[in-house]
């Protein structure tokens, strides 16, 4: 995967760099620190989600019942959930210290879940240093005007939004890469297929159903709900509005691998996110405003609600500094 070269007048990393040095001021060691990439707590998860995996196939496979199934079924659907986190991961080249180590396994991990980590890599750097712009995705309000458009799109986004990106991020990645990422497109899509036809014609109807399609089923619900609630009713314009901080639980933290802190990540994006939770209690209490949402269940309660008022501003704002 290429470097991006950001110009330094980009409006969104220039609102960045000036939010990250005005909320550190002080604090910039601890902030360091932060950045470094620990191996041996990546391959931490990398077990736990695979040990997972394994738990949810023999449920599935062993016991004659339909609760062992759909157990099963759901705990391959979070191994698969851990995936497309590693690979968002890897686009900020902290999954590895080597970047071409860092890009294999980015790729690899995308592979089960038909997405190329080249091609996600040239939608993501968009999101990050267009948000709210003609080349970012991951938000509406700049493609759809009407109200009502941009609430289809949360619907759609809660019901199929990964099933449309793994469809459509072939085609806005190639279009959006340099010439020479889209020959390393083009050639990670190839071993995507050839593997997946090599794979699925050796197995069964009901096996890939079990251990591949359910558990994307899975997959999709979870990112969804996470993905909608990073962004969903915020305000592009303001670095502090933009991405949403969820409270949530021990064990759905973890499910989400800290991506629950989606503001953290989009003001120090090379942060691991294993070390978001640490970052969270440095910087909260200094931030001028955030929007925060206290669980997943309460911000899609509170989406719904503004769904029938159709308020589309920015929803769950809170003035962290002043508390």
């Amino acid at each position: 995967m290429e470097k991006l070269n950001v110009p330094r007048d980009n409006r969104i990393k220039a609102q960045q760099r000036r939010a990250s040095k005005k909320i550190t001021q002080g604090i910039e060691s601890k902030i360091n620190l932060l950045h470094k990439l620990n191996v041996y707590k990546r391959l931490k998860e990398f077990l736990f989600f695979g040990l997972i995996y394994m738990s949810g196939f023999i449920l599935a496979f062993t016991i004659d019942s339909i609760a062992a199934v759909i157990i099963g079924i759901i705990l391959m659907g979070i191994a698969f959930n851990s995936l497309a986190i590693f690979i968002h991961e890897g686009l900020h080249g902290i999954l590895a210290k080597n970047e071409k180590i860092n890009h294999l396994i980015s790729f690899l991990v995308g592979l089960p879940i038909l997405i190329s980590a080249t091609a996600y890599q040239t939608t993501h750097n968009n999101h990050h240093y267009q948000l709210g712009r003609k080349l970012d995705y991951g938000t509406y309000k700049q493609h759809v005007k009407k109200s009502k458009w941009i609430w289809l799109a949360y619907v759609l986004q809660l019901t199929f939004g990964s099933f449309i990106y793994v469809i459509f991020i072939p085609f806005l990645g190639f279009f959006g890469a340099t010439k020479k990422s889209r020959i390393v497109i083009l050639i990670e899509y190839l071993i995507i297929i050839s593997t997946a036809t090599l794979v699925f014609s050796s197995m069964a109807l009901d096996q890939i159903l079990f251990y591949w399609f359910y558990p994307m089923l899975v997959l999709n619900i979870l990112t969804n709900i996470r993905g909608l609630a990073s962004h969903a009713l915020g305000d592009v314009e303001n670095i502090y509005l933009s991405s949403r901080t969820v409270r949530c639980s021990k064990l759905v933290e973890q499910v989400f691998l800290h991506e629950n802190y989606h503001l953290e990540h989009h003001l120090f994006p090379r942060i691991p996110s294993y070390n978001l939770p640490k970052v969270h209690k440095l910087i909260w209490e200094r931030l001028p405003e955030a929007i925060y949402a206290k669980s997943y269940l309460g911000f899609l309660m509170q989406m719904i609600k503004a769904g029938l008022k159709n308020n589309s501003g920015p929803l769950g704002v809170t003035h962290p500094k002043h508390k």
